[in-house]
């Protein structure tokens, strides 16, 4: 995820760097207000179809915690905010245009073809009405079913540290391991028993975490079947983004019962499925919110990552976001608070959410944590503008990106680990309170600090020194 895009929607499914080998001095320019200027990088997207999500494949059979039946929707929704409409069946899907890799249509029984069936979208397009809300459907952790909303909360004054999972793999289906097998990307131990379907994946990796010193995790969210942002990979019989999750429930169940120390679960919202929403709209708002209280319904409150007692939540960039101001960022902790006993959100966002997306004058934003994406290929940027420190080990996509950086290709050379540790001894020198690591597990970009065959435990075991170091310091 470092190449900005996703799959099939004109570009990749990776995260975009903004161009930063070739604009380093831009990517480490301090924040100011910037009048009439958008905060957008723009650069071309990576041509990537990510495995884990892009064809059908043999359901895995594992014990999964069974969570409580899902409560009708019945949040309550803000005064002027467009109602999700009701649940209807699906409609026969319609035939897809020959060769035309446009979004998929694939959905399980009883959810509605995405209204973007068939459609490029780009990222930049012009603004979209999003639809009916039918897809959007929460889980059983929700007022009013739900009541009991305490939380393990950090304080904003500790040293926290964090990274970013990329829980899509299923590397249980042979047809899934080309390019690990072959060396392309780094493989896990056990690639037999890696997916996002299997607890003990998830309770293997969260150990991993603690053991490296993190205290909470950030898995990415793509959203529910039928969403107008979905991708176009052919994705059924499974859905990674909503059926991965009971699985991770099931495993901090398992890390909880055996005695083991917390780790939490907070949300990196990957905004790139919001499909050139307007969030300044009441329709783009609550659109804005339902993906956030799909997410944390399906998990229970005791699991769930907050700081200074408001559940965490990371956005990615804006640029599959037609506008946006401080109201869009604001209702998403309002609304949340309604369905969820009164919380609010601890909400970090990605620089490009730094000033509004509107008509000039474009004012600064405001949230509890701004952060800079990247550091996995120009390093930790000391800018005190940035609450988060953001270090990653290296990247390299060019196992099936080419052209060169003007195309978002880049190699950057992990050095045997130095390029890790010097960024970590950075980070723990500087005054930043909150580490991000980019990133886990996303291989496919060469981001990932887990344990490989490749690798070892070198990464893991450098994140635990210098996070001990850290925290002795005072």
């Amino acid at each position: 995820m470092t190449a900005r895009g996703r799959s099939g929607l004109a570009g990749g499914t990776g995260r975009q760097y903004g161009g930063v080998l070739a604009r380093p001095a831009w990517n480490r320019r301090p924040i100011r207000p910037q009048g009439g200027t958008r905060v957008c990088r723009g650069v071309a997207l990576v041509l990537l179809l990510i495995a884990a999500t892009c064809s059908q494949r043999a359901a895995v059979q594992a014990p999964v915690v069974a969570l409580p039946a899902a409560p009708a929707p019945t949040a309550v929704r803000a005064a002027g905010a467009t109602p999700p409409a009701a649940a209807v069946p699906a409609a026969p899907s319609p035939a897809a245009p020959a060769g035309y890799p446009g979004q998929s249509n694939l959905v399980p029984d009883g959810y509605p073809t995405p209204n973007t069936a068939f459609e490029r979208l780009a990222p930049g397009g012009p603004a979209r009405d999003p639809g009916p809300l039918d897809w959007a459907r929460p889980g059983p952790y929700i007022a009013p079913a739900w009541t009991d909303f305490r939380l393990h909360s950090f304080s904003s004054q500790d040293k926290l540290a964090t990274t970013y999972y990329f829980y899509w793999h299923d590397l249980t289906d042979p047809a899934r391991r080309g390019r690990y097998a072959s060396g392309q990307f780094h493989s896990p131990p056990d690639p037999d028993h890696y997916s996002f379907l299997l607890p003990e994946t998830h309770e293997r990796e969260f150990r991993d975490m603690m053991a490296a010193g993190l205290d909470f995790v950030l898995p990415v969210y793509w959203g529910e079947p039928g969403h107008p942002g979905r991708t176009t990979g052919q994705t059924a019989p499974h859905y990674w983004s909503t059926e991965g999750l009971p699985a991770m429930v099931e495993a901090l169940a398992r890390l909880r019962a055996g005695g083991e120390q917390r780790l939490q679960i907070g949300m990196f919202y990957d905004t790139t499925i919001l499909a050139n929403a307007d969030l300044t709209t009441p329709a783009g708002k609550e659109y804005f919110y339902v993906n956030i209280r799909d997410y944390y319904s399906r998990i229970p409150p005791a699991y769930w990552a907050a700081i200074d007692g408001k559940p965490v939540v990371w956005l990615y960039d804006t640029q599959w976001v037609a506008a946006f101001d401080q109201s869009s960022l604001d209702y998403l902790s309002e609304r949340f608070a309604q369905d969820f006993g009164g919380l609010h959100l601890y909400l970090v966002r990605e620089y490009q959410w730094s000033h509004a997306r509107v008509a000039p004058p474009q004012p600064l934003t405001h949230t509890d944590g701004l952060y800079l994406w990247g550091a996995a290929v120009s390093g930790f940027n000391p800018d005190p503008a940035f609450t988060v420190a953001e270090i990653g080990p290296g990247f390299d996509n060019t196992a099936y990106c080419t052209g060169g950086p003007e195309r978002n290709c880049f190699r950057v050379d992990r050095e045997d680990g130095r390029r890790y540790e010097r960024q970590l001894q950075q980070a723990i020198a500087s005054d930043k309170r909150l580490i991000a690591i980019e990133t886990w597990n996303e291989f496919s970009e060469g981001t990932d600090i887990q344990e490989t065959i490749q690798t070892g435990r070198t990464y893991i075991d450098l994140t635990r020194t210098y996070l001990l170091r850290w925290r002795a310091s005072g």
